[in-house]
């Protein structure tokens, strides 16, 4: 049988097909960004020049599906962690060009066990980077060829790595700018919108900001 997630075309049209400008706005505080690339944009090597664009456009979406063979659509679906409004968007959205996808929500663990054992046609995440400002932070993750990597492309593979295998800063920009390339055109990876988190405190707490990012606010204390 077809899989349709292994046609370039429909994996296109997941992307034309959700509003991500709307759900940054309805999910995010202001300051949240959409994103076209499978990494943040002021990460080092994160080239979003070169970055395939996809604006909302269901009707595009409907189109690239029917010439992909599912000019009625198809039954799928989404696992994940995110927060159930965010998921019931994203299932929303499907539905509306007609890809049914079937909501799974599960803890983080489980999700990441199902994504090693390869059972999530179309799986909901966030990733952080661990606050390293840098693309191999987020890349060779979802695309090194491991456990994580469905794409499983030796184009891209050899690319990610080869961009976190050296020092030399020029070969890093053009691999990493090379791969992303390459996985926006092909649309294996659907970037949403960066998250926004507002911390306001005044001089009578003694408060020290991490790297992480992580706000331990349990270590404050009052002046």
């Amino acid at each position: 049988d077809k899989i349709p997630l292994t046609d370039v075309k429909v994996r296109q049209a997941i992307l034309y097909a959700l509003d991500r400008q709307t759900m940054a706005k309805q999910f995010m505080p202001p300051g949240s960004r959409v994103l076209d690339t499978p990494c943040y944009p002021t990460q080092f090597g994160c080239d979003t020049a070169v970055a395939a664009k996809y604006e909302y456009n269901p009707a595009k979406a409907k189109a690239l599906l029917a010439e992909a063979g599912y000019k009625d659509g198809f039954d799928t679906e989404l696992v994940g962690y995110l927060l159930p409004p965010w998921m019931q968007a994203i299932q929303g959205y499907l539905s509306a060009v007609g890809i049914r996808a079937r909501l799974t929500q599960l803890q983080v663990g489980a999700v990441v066990q199902r994504s090693i054992e390869g059972k999530n046609p179309l799986e909901a995440g966030s990733w952080g980077s661990y606050s390293i400002n840098d693309a191999s932070a987020f890349m060779p993750y979802f695309f090194d060829g491991g456990a994580h990597d469905y794409t499983r492309n030796p184009e891209i593979t050899k690319l990610v790595i080869e961009g976190g295998a050296t020092t030399d800063l020029d070969a890093r920009r053009a691999a990493y700018s090379a791969a992303i390339r390459l996985i926006t055109e092909q649309a294996n990876f659907v970037p949403l919108f960066t998250y926004v988190t507002t911390y306001a405190f005044n001089k009578q707490l003694n408060f020290k900001p991490f790297r992480d990012e992580l706000p331990r606010f349990y270590l404050s204390s009052w002046k």
